[in-house]
């Protein structure tokens, strides 16, 4: 059983350093948005650039019109 005033005296643990992870985008083309019913989307992989080579770890896509932050504040004001 550990007693109050040893558990605040334990050594603190230290989190390793940050190691930075490059990633890239690959792949990247217009695409068909089924919410806009239009070609307002963009499609890419996303790619990790490492020492030992080079990885394909998913994919993402963004429309310009369902995805806009302006557009996410509701009703359009007029």
């Amino acid at each position: 059983m550990t007693r109050p005033d040893q558990a605040r005296h334990a050594p603190a643990i230290q989190p390793p350093p940050a190691l930075p992870v490059p990633l890239a985008a690959g792949d990247v083309h217009a695409d068909w948005c089924p919410v806009c019913k239009a070609y307002t989307r963009i499609t890419g992989t996303t790619l990790l650039l490492t020492k030992g080579g080079v990885s394909t770890v998913g994919t993402w896509q963004w429309c310009e019109v369902c995805d806009d932050p302006a557009d996410q504040g509701g009703p359009a004001r007029g």
